[in-house]
């Protein structure tokens, strides 16, 4: 316990972004482990949290910041002096809490720690710069570097935007991503109604709202405590952007149904379809990747649902014992994820490669999940992207195609006009 002490929340977050650049890891995973580890609760774990995903979201801009003002390139600089710059910037420029000479000391402190005593002198000049003068002017231009710099995204992600939207919504897109985002749960209809699960939430000081994109969603309308929030709503709910719900809406699943999931992990789909056959059926629940079918088991054996067989298969491959069995089926494919830049802030520096194989993928498990509709069977085709080569032009050439299926209903989600995540959403129906 007392190494646990040594550390303050803003110097585990600067430990963690460095453990990020130096092992690859995912930002969730890193983040929930050092919590864990060095059991961070109440006002620290929000500040870790607060300082660590702040970085993340806006690394780009702060490196453009750190650069501006330091005669000392970031590509010279360790791993620990730039992210004691990043989060001390962070905190200079977007949080109001810490006074500034505080932040510039405990950056100095932690500068002399880390790297040597006269590196404190260089940080002291570089943040009081920052403290006295801002963020340095980013000049208006239209095309991806200025899109990168003013909201962190990579180049190519904004070239790809701008290619796909135009400017003008490429960039009321990336704005979007830094709006207050709330959490949004998929009520359990089997053990509560939604606005009985609202009741018990306000009752405990958590204001929430209906969403408009199924009837069985409720949105948070203030920040609340994860732990505590759980802890109310236990096996009465679970978080599920309403986009993806909408997705479930489009199944209209109903007891006694054949449903299979052929990319289901982590589940949210699964179990929504199972809650809406109010566990009654039979859902086979597939993924490639067998170490994550346990999310599944684990959340349906949380809320009561006992309908769910998972195991591993690749999507790709049809299953003979499948074909022509199913009432409906779940195609919620592997896509770029540019949808959720918001939510996932290690997607803003992905490299986006070979999605000519990325489609290909794409297109085989489609062909192969539609073997197992019946006649007059629904499926949903769906992706956490905007970009329409993955999505409707997709689903257009599957239709071609397939002259036995029909296409029922489809809808782009954009974070910037619907207040979801970015997504897309197919109804297909075997004639």
């Amino acid at each position: 316990m007392e190494e646990k002490r040594r550390y303050t929340a803003r110097e585990l977050a600067v430990l963690s972004l460095c453990r990020l650049e130096r092992q690859g890891k995912y930002g969730s995973l890193e983040a929930d482990a050092a919590i864990k580890k060095f059991g961070l609760k109440g006002a620290e774990k929000a500040l870790y949290t607060k300082l660590f995903y702040g970085v993340l979201e806006r690394r780009i801009t702060l490196d453009h910041t750190v650069s501006f003002y330091s005669d000392k390139p970031l590509a010279d600089m360790t791993y620990e002096m730039k992210n004691i710059l990043r989060i001390s910037v962070y905190q200079l420029l977007y949080l109001d809490r810490v006074p500034d000479y505080s932040v510039v000391n405990e950056a100095a402190e932690l500068a002399k720690k880390y790297e040597r005593t006269s590196a404190a002198g260089f940080v002291n000049a570089v943040l009081r710069r920052v403290a006295a003068e801002g963020m340095p002017e980013i000049k208006r231009k239209n095309n991806a570097p200025y899109l990168s710099v003013k909201y962190s995204v990579s180049e190519q992600i904004c070239d790809i935007l701008i290619n796909e939207l135009g400017f003008e919504e490429a960039e009321k897109m990336l704005s979007s991503l830094f709006k207050n985002r709330y959490i949004t749960l998929r009520v359990n209809t089997l053990k509560t109604t939604v606005s009985e699960l609202k009741k018990l939430l306000e009752e405990n000081g958590i204001t929430s709202e209906p969403i408009t994109q199924s009837d069985f969603g409720l949105k948070l309308t203030c920040f609340a405590d994860t732990e505590k929030l759980f802890e109310i709503t236990g096996d009465l709910a679970y978080v599920e952007d309403g986009a993806s719900q909408a997705a479930v809406a489009l199944l209209d699943a109903e007891p006694k149904m054949t449903v299979a999931d052929v990319c289901a992990a982590p589940g949210g789909k699964t179990i929504s379809a199972a809650i809406q056959m109010k566990n009654n059926g039979e859902i086979y629940a597939f993924d490639i990747h067998k170490n994550k079918l346990k999310l599944i088991d684990n959340t349906a054996s949380k809320l009561g649902i006992n309908i769910i067989k998972t195991a591993e298969h690749d999507g790709r491959e049809p299953l003979p014992e499948l074909t022509g069995k199913c009432d409906r089926v779940i195609c919620d494919v592997p896509c770029s994820g540019l949808g959720v830049l918001g939510q996932k802030p290690d997607m803003r520096y992905k490299e986006i490669t070979d999605t000519k194989r990325l489609i290909s993928t794409q297109r085989a498990i489609l062909e192969s999940a539609s073997t197992y509709l019946k006649k007059d069977g629904i499926m949903v085709y769906s992706t956490c992207t905007v970009i329409s080569d993955e999505n409707g032009k997709n689903v257009s050439d599957f239709i071609k195609n397939n002259a036995d299926f029909e296409l029922l209903f489809e809808k782009t989600f954009y974070p910037h006009t619907d207040g979801v995540e970015g997504f897309y959403t197919a109804k297909i129906r075997r004639k």
